[in-house]
């Protein structure tokens, strides 16, 4: 018997406190939100969590690796017999689920769904994001609680003040052929918009992107957008090309607007032209899964289909701890 085909998601996680990234507060918040099993995030009558979670080092790079689950209850009320509906009450727990592999020094996350029903990329999102700022709060209350202990005279708000709260951004990376597609339905593009968020410490390979995100830094925008427009319509074929080179990294988020053959508008981002591929896994133990993830990601980076800029020296310095 062959083994099951899974599908795939990536996406770049952006983690900032600021001015700083991830890995400046990995051991203080980002494990913690991640590992502590304490951790829930309720809505309504379901719950998210992570379980199983882990370091694990794979080719010389350190992998942050577990599983994300929807704990919930499906509730029915009725069933269809052969006496037409009928009154039938009844309860039943699922818990759908998916793995999940961050590569830390690149922030490049793979994400893998078990199950039907299974959590998604944007459920991730909400539920790190909960989990970041718990961990942070807790984390200046303890750093204000040893200011005290100590003697040392300081205030909640000087803490906060040195350490900003975090922001999580995911963006899906995407496909190019996609990409094509997607721009190709269009009669009339009438827009596309490129957004410019914080990033992680890496930098762009397109030069074009590289100059706007570095001048959004350097003049200390939170935000910033680009926006191309023509009622009569852009021209696709530079779009498909343009578009293609903004989100190979993962870095800009783009949103083209226009008209199909019939008059119906169009609106698309990030999502409508994810990158998404399959693997076949022989254990779904999430240590024993991550290397197999891995090298998925590597053979999609191999092929062209994603770029990744070279790790920073200060990355690699704030994870060399973890391959002793």
């Amino acid at each position: 018997m062959s083994a099951r085909q899974y599908p795939v998601e990536m996406a770049n996680l952006v983690c900032k406190f600021g001015n700083k990234n991830l890995l400046d507060y990995f051991e203080e918040i980002v494990l913690p939100a991640f590992s502590d099993e304490k951790n829930k995030r309720v809505y309504g009558e379901t719950k998210y969590f992570f379980g199983n979670v882990q370091l694990v080092v794979v080719e010389g790079r350190v992998l942050l690796v577990g599983r994300f689950i929807k704990d919930m209850v499906f509730e029915r009320e009725q069933v269809f017999t052969s006496s037409g509906l009928v009154e039938d009450h009844d309860e039943m727990q699922s818990s759908p689920s998916c793995l999940f592999v961050l590569i830390l020094d690149i922030h490049r996350l793979i994400f893998l769904k078990e199950t039907k029903f299974a959590p998604t990329l944007d459920n991730f999102k909400s539920t790190l994001d909960a989990f970041l700022k718990q961990k942070y709060r807790e984390y200046i209350d303890a750093v204000v609680k040893g200011a005290k202990e100590s003697g040392e005279k300081i205030t909640k708000r000087q803490v906060m003040l040195d350490n900003v709260v975090p922001t999580l951004e995911l963006i899906p990376l995407t496909s190019a052929q996609d990409i094509d597609a997607f721009v190709r339905q269009y009669d009339v593009l009438s827009s596309v918009t490129y957004k410019f968020s914080d990033r992680n410490d890496e930098h762009d390979n397109e030069g074009f992107f590289e100059a706007v995100q570095r001048q959004k830094d350097e003049v200390g925008s939170k935000s910033t957008t680009i926006k191309h427009s023509n009622s009569e319509g852009l021209d696709k074929d530079s779009v498909i090309e343009e578009v293609q080179a903004a989100t190979v990294q993962g870095n800009q988020k783009v949103t083209l607007v226009g008209k199909d053959s019939s008059g119906t508008v169009l609106r698309g981002d990030n999502k409508e032209f994810q990158l998404k591929s399959f693997v076949e896994l022989t254990s779904n133990t999430p240590v024993a899964a991550a290397p197999t993830l891995y090298q998925k990601f590597k053979q999609l980076v191999g092929d062209g289909m994603i770029q990744v800029a070279t790790p920073t020296q200060a990355a690699i310095a704030k994870l060399s701890s973890y391959l002793r």
